[in-house]
């Protein structure tokens, strides 16, 4: 049987049967089958297309021709497009709504949000139009919709109002975040891959879509300096394909060698789990940074370095989709971090940080580079837009109103922040390495690490968990040093100076906490 010739021949009332059992050619070149329960045939996304549920939403005679409709429209748009309106469709039909009643239009309005209700409407252009099914909306119903006004998003612009679950991070929130992520990853407590998919966020602040198509081969030494290349997400206005279109970007050193020592790890392993699947040597460049290891969610007793697909030796030649990490398990990454023990707290909702919202990254990263004095061409740049329509808000938020957030640096703020997460100790007897002269930080406190980390004592120890201050040291007077070494630093660097905010709240949270047990403890004395 000729699939291709088969599949392109429109069916009429007495072959559709016959039609729908026969494999199409979706729009990412994969084959698939109407009949078949729910279509998949792009294993890159992250949900398959279940159409039966979105048949009801027409009356029967209506649902074979509906059937084929959703297939044709497999052929035009993305299946992550197909499954929005096979949802769209399914949710009408469960509200008991039906799509080609014109009494229901309204109702359907306001049953979907905007960008719901215009998928709804193109789904209806597309049907109508679509001259290969025979039974068509009439115009009369595709003109209806097309009239029917849009509700207006009365959703506030979370820039301009900076939104503190879905806006930009204040500089404490940054501050806090980043050491969090550094400490979790070097005491092995956060996956080095969940610690480079943030690192990069935050550095790049670029959308998730163009972090999962990075590559370890996307990392290049120059011989002046290290480069990240970063694809572009497919526009609006373009036909741009997956990894089409790059700009470079520079790269910080350390974090170069981080991935190419975890690149060595990741190799080592593949030779391990799949040796006579492909030249790994060879296909290590394209293998991805964020790869895809399972077919299906489910309790395996160990999780493999890359998904067992049968075409793996193709990562020799170029980067394969389908090995590529989804936005959905991405998803499910940021919410088990949100939840984890000491993870940062925003003193603006009293609340986990909220990274989940991917954007929140590229509103912070637009949101600092306009506070630092960037054109807007260079800010569009630097967030990879094509114009610099969308960055203009950037420009909206000042300086002074970031400031005025990050100004309620009080003691309230210092409790909140939870900068400090060491422990107070009454004297270096009960403190863990109290007995070692190499541990002991100036007359103010004990290092409780099993190594000496060489850092910028006591500045950058009040913000460390191993930190054990003593409970009459003058701590006051740290907090005093601490105010001008930043006053000195941000004269010159404002980016650097306002990494000591965390380090001021820290030992801010100290001196609350010394003064609150020296007031609860009886005055013959009990040990902290």
């Amino acid at each position: 049987m000729n699939i291709a010739v088969d599949a392109l021949q429109a069916p009429t009332q007495e072959t559709l049967g016959a039609w729908l059992k026969v494999p199409r050619l979706a729009k990412c070149g994969k084959f698939f089958t109407p009949s078949e329960l729910s279509w998949w045939p792009d294993r890159t996304a992250s949900d398959p297309v279940n159409w039966k549920a979105a048949l009801v939403v027409v009356a029967p005679e209506w649902q074979r021709w509906l059937h084929a409709a959703l297939a044709y429209l497999m052929s035009d748009l993305t299946q992550a497009s197909v499954a929005g309106v096979s949802s769209v469709l399914s949710r009408a039909a469960q509200a008991g709504l039906y799509i080609l009643n014109e009494d229901h239009l309204t109702d359907l309005r306001e049953r979907f949000n905007a960008i719901e209700f215009s998928q709804l409407v193109s789904f209806i252009g597309f049907w109508q139009t679509c001259e290969s099914v025979e039974q068509r909306p009439s115009q009369s119903l595709a003109d209806a919709y097309k009239k029917l006004p849009r509700k207006k998003s009365a959703r506030k612009d979370v820039i301009l109002s900076l939104d503190p679950e879905q806006g930009p991070f204040t500089q404490v929130e940054q501050d806090a975040l980043y050491q969090w992520i550094h400490e979790q990853f070097c005491h092995s407590q956060l996956d080095p891959e969940h610690y480079l998919y943030l690192r990069l966020q935050m550095i790049y602040g670029q959308r998730g879509i163009q972090l999962r198509m990075i590559v370890f081969g996307d990392f290049i030494k120059t011989d002046r300096d290290h480069k990240i290349k970063i694809f572009w997400a497919k526009q609006r206005t373009d036909d741009v394909s997956w990894r089409a279109k790059s700009e470079m970007f520079s790269l910080d050193k350390d974090l170069y060698n981080s991935v190419q020592a975890y690149k060595a790890i990741l190799l080592a392993r593949l030779w391990q789990e799949y040796p006579g699947r492909a030249d790994w040597d060879k296909a290590i460049n394209n293998v991805p940074l964020f790869r895809r290891r399972l077919e299906e969610r489910g309790r395996v007793s160990q999780i493999p370095v890359l998904i067992d697909l049968p075409h793996q030796k193709a990562l020799e030649d170029e980067p394969q989709p389908e090995f590529h990490i989804s936005s959905n398990t991405v998803r499910e990454w940021f919410r088990r971090l949100e939840r984890m023990a000491g993870f940062p707290i925003s003193h603006r909702t009293h609340q986990p940080l909220k990274i989940t919202r991917g954007h929140r990254f590229k509103h912070t990263l637009g949101t600092d580079l306009s506070n630092a004095g960037l054109d807007e061409w260079s800010l569009a740049g630097a967030l990879m837009q094509k114009d610099t329509r969308s960055v203009r808000k950037y420009r909206a938020v000042s300086a002074e109103l970031m400031h005025l957030i990050d100004a309620k640096m009080s003691d309230h703020l210092a409790i909140v922040v939870n900068a400090f997460a060491g422990t107070i100790v009454r004297d270096r007897a009960s403190a863990k390495n109290g007995d070692l002269v190499d541990r002991q930080i100036e007359d103010l406190a004990v290092c409780g690490a099993n190594a000496v980390c060489h850092l910028d004592a006591p500045f950058t120890c009040y913000g460390c968990g191993k930190f054990q201050p003593l409970l009459e040291a003058d701590h006051t007077a740290v907090l005093e040093r601490l105010r001008r070494r930043r006053a000195q630093v941000i004269a010159t660097d404002k980016t650097t100076g306002v990494l000591w905010d965390r380090a001021i709240l820290a030992c801010r949270k100290v001196i609350l906490d010394c003064n609150a047990l020296r007031q609860s403890l009886p005055s013959d004395g009990v040990d902290v």
